[in-house]
């Protein structure tokens, strides 16, 4: 038996996929904050998605990219661009700024007691460090991902080629990274990581490309591939002790990634697992609705990131005791809570003000 695939213009595995990422970053957001109340299982939980799932999102960026883009004149692209993420990255931001000024939030960068904390936030935001809403440092690493993609994309047109440069863009950034901190320091659009990450962005192209995983395939061998996925994940998030950053947890945003071979090996057995899993699902209309609005549910995160997660985190820790049911029991129910939340707000901006979220008004 095989699992179809749509004849529709979206992939529907693709758009499951993304909801199953954008879980793990809502869930690793709260477990995050679990984690600095010294929890140990929320530090093996933090770890053990940390792992894979930013990864996951840059190679499957890669897989859904227009080929086309590569082609538009440079003023269409970067209007392309600018309308698809930096207007939802600069609003969100500013959503979130303002709204600290009212309620006390979880603003650790910048002191917001003052106006000059604000000042050194708008900057940071400027640069791509969104102070205010932290969970969108991908989309501004993903702008630079894209702007190195457009520069050099159109020249990656055989299969080797694409090998090549995902090898040398890898190697080549984390080594950079490895040698030189960014972040705290100085930063542009997150572009030092975005080199990194670039190498992830290139599997995702090279992957539709060839219509891995998206060309029909049997049930029995997606099942086959989830199990040995899932298998290299656990077998090997652990093994990778480092060098971190702050954390001891791959933390792709502090350019963290540990050792250079585990750290993409996990990565990638990780990506493949959400991808195959994802497929197995078939065409769930409610999952594919959340992963099409995957761009909305990561702005949206910001708001829990800053003045949920903490509060909950805490009544948490002094209600409930913290072994591994409990902890794995709370998060996932606080996950589900806080997209559920997001449902009439991903109805509101698509019905009255699509453009803010980087979508054409219909």
């Amino acid at each position: 038996m095989y699992t179809a695939m749509s004849l529709s213009k979206r992939i529907p595995m693709l758009d499951v996929a993304r909801f199953f990422g954008m879980f793990l970053v809502y869930y690793g957001h709260i477990i995050e904050r679990i984690m600095y109340l010294e929890n140990p299982v929320a530090t093996a939980h933090y770890k053990f998605i940390y792992s894979f799932h930013m990864p996951f999102f840059f190679l499957l960026a890669g897989m859904t990219i227009d080929p086309g883009k590569l082609y538009l004149p440079a003023r269409q692209f970067f209007k392309k661009l600018a309308l698809s993420r930096l207007v939802p990255y600069f609003f969100f931001t500013a959503a979130l700024a303002v709204a600290s000024l009212v309620f006390a939030g979880h603003f650790v960068v910048v002191d917001l007691s003052t106006a000059k904390g604000y000042l050194e936030g708008a900057i940071a935001t400027l640069t791509g460090f969104p102070v205010f809403n932290i969970p969108l440092w991908f989309m501004a690493c993903l702008v630079s991902v894209e702007v190195i993609h457009y520069a050099v994309g159109r020249y990656l047109n055989s299969t080797l080629k694409i090998i090549v440069a995902a090898i040398l863009f890898y190697v080549g950034g984390y080594y950079l990274t490895a040698n030189v901190q960014f972040i705290p320091g100085p930063n542009f659009w997150i572009f030092h990581e975005a080199i990194v990450v670039y190498g992830f962005y290139l599997v995702g192209v090279l992957m539709r490309r060839e219509s891995i995983l998206i060309a029909a395939q049997p049930r029995w061998r997606l099942v086959v591939a989830s199990i040995v996925c899932l298998g290299a994940v656990v077998a090997t998030w652990d093994l990778n002790q480092g060098p971190f950053r702050l954390f001891d947890a791959v933390v792709v945003v502090l350019s963290g990634h540990g050792n250079v071979f585990l750290f993409p090996f996990t990565a990638l057995a990780g990506s493949i697992l959400i991808l195959t899993l994802a497929r197995l699902c078939g065409e769930s209309r409610f999952l594919m609705f959340m992963g099409e609005n995957v761009l909305i549910l990561f702005c949206l995160n910001g708001v829990f990131y800053h003045f949920f997660n903490g509060p909950f985190a805490a009544w948490f820790v002094d209600k409930f005791p913290g072994n591994w049911m409990a902890v794995t029991g709370a998060g996932i129910a606080f996950t589900i809570v806080s997209m559920a939340a997001c449902i009439p707000v991903i109805l509101f901006f698509n019905r009255r003000l699509p453009i803010l979220v980087g979508k054409r008004s219909r």
